[in-house]
C-alpha cells in the first residue's frame, strides 16, 4: 500500500460546515490505523476510524446493545432467510443515493479483500447469498439457521457499489474512502493522522464537532503530556500509572468502562511435542504436558488474577472466568474466576506426572495492551512458584500477532475484543476447532479442539429463539472452561481522559468515536 497524502474536497467541506459551530476536536490515539479500506484488516484501531466515515447496517450503543443503523429493521422470515428494511433518504458523502445494491456489494466484498492479513470473512461465512429485493429491501440467505446475523452485521462497514472489485489502495489514496457516516475524510498522512469534517447530510444526530483531528501518539507518557499541555482535547488508552494523578486534576475529566476485551493465556493442547516446552535440561517433552487438562488447570490456579488487576492494572481491569463479562447475553452465571491456589496447582502437576514442573517460554505482546509486558512477567513469576520455569519473550504487537497466527508458540498471553458483543462469535473464533470452510476457529491460535464443545456450540448457534439460545451458549462456554481450553485472565477497562470542556461517553467496545464526545455543559 502506498504512503500518500491527499486532500479531499476541502472547499466543499468548509462550505458544508456553515451554520454550525466551527469547533475542532483533537484526539490523541494510542494506535494508528493501518488502512482506510474498512474491509481490509479487522482490528479495533482500524474499525473505530472506519466508524467515522462509514456506517454498518446494524449499529450499537455504548453498551453494545443493537440499534438501527443503515437498516431500520431486520427479521428472520425463515430459519435461513433474513429481510432487512433499509433507511430511506440516505446519501453517500459524494451525493450518491444509498440503496440495496450497496449492501450487496459490501457483504460480498468484505468476505475476502486482496492481501488482507485478517479480514471480516469470519463474520460472513454463514451467508450464501445477498439479494436486493427492491432499492430499500435486502434479503440475506444463510447456509443454516444463523440467529447471530444481526450481531455479525455490526462489524461490516457499508461501502459504495462503486467499490465492487476495488483494491485497498483505492480507499487508502482517498478515491473510495467515501461513506454514509458522520464525518468525511479530508486528509490522511501516515504517521501524522487523519483530518475529518462533519458530514452535515448524515442521517443521525448532528455531531457536535465541525472538524476532527485524529493524531497517533503511541507512547503513553507523550499522550498524557499532550493532553496536559492542551495540544489535544481527548486521549484514549490512559495508562494505569496516570489514573490517580489525572483523577485529581480539575481541568480534566475521566471516563471509564469495563470492556468486552478479555486477556487470556492460550495453551498448545494440540501438538506433541510443542516447540517451547522442555524438561530441565532443555529436551523437548513428550507427551506435551499442555495436552493434559490437569496441567492447564494448574497453570490457571497458579495465576493470581486479583493481584494482577489490583496492583499491575491498578483497578483498570476485572478478573475473568469466560470470554465476556457476565452482563452479556449468552454468558454463564455459574462460572467464576479461578481462585489463586498454588498448593492445589502443585498437586495437580504432580498428579499429571510433573511433580518438578517443566520449562516453557511464555510469549506475549509488548505495547499492544495496557501493561501487557508487565502482566506477562508477573505471570511468569507466579508459575515459577509452582515449579514451572517460564521464560518471558515479549514481542512488538505486530510481530507477536503475525507469529501467533502461524502457531509458533506453546504458551502465550493475548487479547480479544468481541466487537459485536455476541458470545457465540467469541466462542467460534477462539475455541472452536479450526475449519476454513465454516470460518470456525479463525483466531484459535493454540489448536484447541474439543468435540463436546464444538457440538454444544453448534446446537447453540442453530437455536433461533433468544432465551434458549442464550442458555445454550452458556452451556457451551461451560464445557470449554471446565476443560481449561484457554485461561481467561481479566477484562480490560478502557479509560479516556479529556479537557474539562469535553465530555466523553465511555464505550464497552473500546472505540474512540467523535460522536461519543460532546461539549461539556
Amino acid at each position: 500500500m502506498r504512503t500518500r497524502t491527499f486532500i479531499v474536497a476541502l472547499a466543499c467541506a468548509v462550505a458544508a460546515a456553515t451554520g454550525h459551530a466551527a469547533e475542532t476536536l483533537r484526539v490523541g490515539m494510542a494506535v494508528e490505523t493501518t488502512a482506510l479500506d474498512p474491509h481490509f484488516h479487522s482490528t479495533t484501531p482500524n474499525a473505530q476510524v472506519a466508524r467515522h466515515i462509514f456506517d454498518p447496517l446494524v449499529a450499537q450503543d455504548a453498551t453494545q446493545a443493537l440499534q438501527p443503523g443503515l437498516a431500520l429493521s431486520w427479521r428472520m422470515i425463515e430459519p435461513t432467510r433474513w429481510r432487512l428494511a433499509l433507511r430511506p433518504g440516505v446519501r453517500f458523502q459524494d451525493g450518491q443515493e444509498f440503496g440495496a445494491e450497496d449492501v450487496v456489494v459490501s457483504l460480498k466484498r468484505a468476505v475476502a479483500v486482496e492481501g488482507s492479513p485478517g479480514g471480516y470473512g469470519s463474520y460472513l461465512r454463514a451467508i450464501v447469498d445477498t439479494v436486493a429485493i427492491d432499492p430499500l429491501t435486502v434479503e440475506i440467505r444463510t447456509s443454516a439457521p444463523h440467529p447471530a446475523l444481526p450481531w455479525d452485521l455490526t462489524a461490516i462497514a457499508i461501502v459504495s457499489r462503486r467499490a465492487a472489485g476495488a483494491r485497498p489502495d483505492a480507499f487508502n489514496d482517498g478515491t473510495l474512502a467515501i461513506g454514509t457516516g458522520p464525518f468525511r475524510l479530508l486528509a490522511w498522512r501516515r504517521g501524522e493522522g487523519l483530518d475529518l469534517a462533519r458530514n452535515d447530510g448524515w442521517w443521525g444526530p448532528a455531531p457536535a464537532w465541525s472538524r476532527v483531528a485524529l493524531r497517533p501518539i503511541p507512547k503513553d507518557a507523550a499522550r498524557v503530556a499532550a493532553l496536559l499541555a492542551g495540544d489535544v482535547d481527548l486521549i484514549e488508552g490512559v495508562p494505569t500509572s496516570s489514573l490517580a494523578d489525572l483523577s485529581h486534576r480539575r481541568e480534566l475529566r475521566l471516563a471509564q468502562a469495563v470492556t468486552s476485551r478479555v486477556l487470556f493465556l492460550a495453551l498448545d493442547s494440540d501438538r506433541d511435542p510443542t516447540p517451547f516446552v522442555t524438561d530441565a535440561e532443555g529436551r523437548p517433552l513428550s507427551p506435551n504436558p499442555l495436552r493434559d487438562a490437569r496441567v492447564r488447570r494448574a497453570i490457571s490456579l497458579a495465576v493470581d488474577r486479583a493481584a494482577i488487576t489490583e496492583r499491575i492494572m491498578e483497578g483498570a481491569a476485572t478478573p475473568a472466568a469466560q470470554l465476556l463479562p457476565a452482563t452479556y447475553v449468552g454468558t454463564s452465571r455459574r462460572l467464576v474466576p479461578d481462585r489463586y491456589d498454588p498448593d492445589a496447582a502443585r498437586r495437580l502437576l504432580a498428579e499429571a506426572g510433573y511433580p518438578r514442573g517443566f520449562t516453557v517460554t511464555l510469549h506475549g505482546p509488548n505495547g499492544r495492551y495496557l501493561n501487557d509486558e508487565k502482566v506477562t512477567i508477573a505471570i511468569a513469576g507466579m508459575l515459577q512458584r509452582v515449579g514451572i520455569v517460564a521464560r518471558v519473550a515479549s514481542l512488538p504487537g505486530n510481530l507477536f500477532k503475525a507469529r501467533a497466527a502461524k502457531r509458533e508458540f506453546s504458551l502465550f498471553m493475548d487479547g480479544w475484543s468481541t466487537e459485536t458483543g455476541d458470545a457465540g462469535l467469541a466462542m467460534r473464533a477462539l475455541l472452536a476447532t479450526a475449519d476454513p470452510r465454516t470460518g470456525w476457529g479463525s483466531n484459535n491460535r493454540a489448536g484447541y479442539s474439543n468435540p463436546a464443545f464444538d457440538a454444544a456450540l453448534g446446537r447453540a448457534l442453530a437455536t433461533t429463539e433468544d432465551a434458549p439460545r442464550a442458555a445454550a451458549l452458556a452451556q457451551a462456554i461451560e464445557v470449554a472452561m471446565d476443560d481449561a481450553g484457554m485461561l481467561p485472565l481479566y477484562f480490560q477497562s478502557a479509560t479516556w481522559a479529556s479537557r474539562a470542556a469535553v465530555a466523553y461517553e465511555a464505550r464497552s467496545d473500546e472505540y474512540t468515536l467523535a460522536v461519543s464526545a460532546r461539549p461539556a455543559p
